[in-house]
């Protein structure tokens, strides 16, 4: 089974490029969404095809305190990811403008977003990161990350015992 994490990305690349019912996109990005920090982007593909949206995870954190039913066993993990929806673009005269249109186009489309999966989850915008590339790069590419705090829950796994082993390590720590 993939990682939540995996599947919070992929659910927000897929909402963001999905084409609408009624035609067009969610985002001047239209398709151009990747679900890695790493993507296919290059500047050349920006002059071409217009913008680019990159969905990445920065950090998760759990909460040991709320991990526990009223048994006092653990029942669930309570975690809090750090999500980027990061738009990329050809940086112009009127590179700030252009930047606060595409994060509008992405705050619109995550206001009423339910992740599938995910549906208790809740979904806050903490900041955005704004900045204009110009190192190794002919013309001036901006930048700018929406960051989302996302708080969801997983059922808790506990940790494998003895009586847990599966049979190659038995055979291990049997010396086979």
């Amino acid at each position: 089974m993939a990682h939540p994490r995996k599947l919070i990305r992929a659910a927000f690349a897929d909402h963001l490029k999905t084409p609408l019912d009624g035609g067009g996109y969610r985002t001047r990005a239209e398709s151009r969404v990747y679900k890695s920090r790493l993507a296919p982007v290059s500047e050349e593909e920006l002059k071409e095809e217009g913008p680019a949206i990159l969905v990445y995870a920065r950090m998760e954190k759990t909460d040991k305190e709320k991990d526990y039913g009223i048994e006092g066993d653990a029942t669930f993990v309570e975690r809090e990811l750090t999500l980027v929806t990061e738009a990329m673009l050809l940086a112009g005269d009127e590179v700030d403008d252009a930047l606060d249109d595409i994060a509008e186009e992405m705050e619109a489309a995550i206001s009423d977003f339910m992740i599938p999966g995910f549906e208790s989850a809740v979904t806050h915008l903490r900041e955005s990161d704004i900045d204009v590339i110009t190192e190794q790069m002919k013309r001036p590419v901006g930048a700018i990350g929406l960051v989302w705090t996302i708080k969801y829950r997983t059922d808790w796994r506990p940790r494998a015992t003895a009586n847990d082993l599966d049979a190659d390590m038995q055979a291990f720590l049997d010396g086979k």
